[in-house]
């Protein structure tokens, strides 16, 4: 078949690797628009995607605006059979994917219609699942909402982060996305065998955002550790600390992961307190205790606990915000 890829980040990769390896015929790539290099940068190295189109000698195109005509016509004019979307960051139109003999499909990180949009990896995580997964679904205007092709699960490590995550998934959906193009390539009807997904069952995976990663210690130690976990490795997670009544609070960076600790919280405790200092700096929540061994204070390497301690004296009884 004739396969047009359309991606701009790295979810895809490997099912493009296997795509190339498949001896189907790719067409074109078609992928983000460069940013415009400021004055004194160094240029920002392409995506891999790009390299490994590169590397085959396919064409590349990029479109501002994939639903103008004028980008619909050239789509139309690659003849494809299929286009194969992932991470791509922008919504085709009816037309766009009427462009495509077969429409398209399109590899995404979560069971659908479970986690819809742009972070279904990090919701999976932040919201503690123990099963996450991988749909392709046959493409439709509204986003993730397409017929399924095929799912595949897999559990989630009790210390996996987000980023990990995501590249397992990524390797989990090669071989998926490879069958539902085989099983096209045979029947061009296989698109008519796709389940509709169950529409109310729906819920949203909304982008990241800075604004999530300060600590709230009213909420359980599960919580926030979930949130350490599913914000690695942007925008991550921090506390602040008063160091010292003139100056500004110590912004520190929690790594992955921090522990559940068994202790017990004094009743009356302030959530953000500091209960012990050592190895680990164990802290009071709304529920439970969290152990800290790792942290990165603003503008400073990563460090253990220990090493942090050795300059900074932070003592029971301190409260973090």
């Amino acid at each position: 078949m004739r396969i047009v890829i359309m991606e701009t980040g790295s979810f895809g990769v490997p099912s493009v690797r296997k795509l190339y390896e498949s001896g189907h015929e790719i067409v074109a790539l078609v992928t983000k628009v460069k940013p415009e290099l400021k004055p004194g940068r160094e240029p920002i190295p392409d995506p891999e995607v790009v390299q490994i189109a590169e590397a085959h000698g396919t064409p590349i195109l990029r479109f501002p605006k994939i639903k103008d005509p004028e980008a619909v016509a050239q789509l139309k004019a690659l003849n494809a059979d299929l286009f194969f979307i992932c991470d791509y960051g922008q919504i085709l139109s009816p037309e766009g994917i009427q462009a495509a003999r077969l429409g398209g499909i399109n590899l995404h990180g979560s069971i659908l219609p479970r986690y819809r949009g742009a972070a279904p990896v990090q919701w999976t995580v932040l919201n503690g699942d123990k099963i996450a997964g991988v749909t392709v679904i046959h493409l439709t205007p509204e986003v993730d909402a397409g017929p399924v092709f095929s799912i595949v699960k897999t559990e989630v490590g009790d210390d996996e982060t987000a980023d990990h995550l995501e590249a397992r998934l990524a390797e989990l959906g090669a071989p998926a996305v490879l069958d539902a193009v085989e099983r096209l390539a045979r029947d061009p009807d296989h698109v008519t065998s796709a389940v509709t997904q169950d529409h109310a069952q729906a819920c949203g995976a909304p982008k990241l955002k800075k604004s999530m990663s300060e600590i709230d210690w009213s909420t359980s130690a599960v919580e926030i550790r979930n949130k350490v976990r599913a914000l690695e490795p942007w925008p991550r997670t921090f506390t602040t600390w008063q160091k010292s009544p003139k100056k500004p609070p110590m912004r520190l960076i929690l790594l992955p992961v921090p522990e559940l600790l068994s202790m017990e919280v004094p009743p009356g405790t302030e959530p953000g307190t500091v209960l012990a200092v050592g190895e680990v700096l164990a802290v009071a929540t709304g529920d439970g205790v969290l152990g800290i061994r790792r942290l990165q204070p603003a503008g400073k390497k990563p460090q253990t606990v220990a090493e942090f301690l050795l300059g900074n004296a932070i003592q029971p009884g301190t409260v973090l915000r």
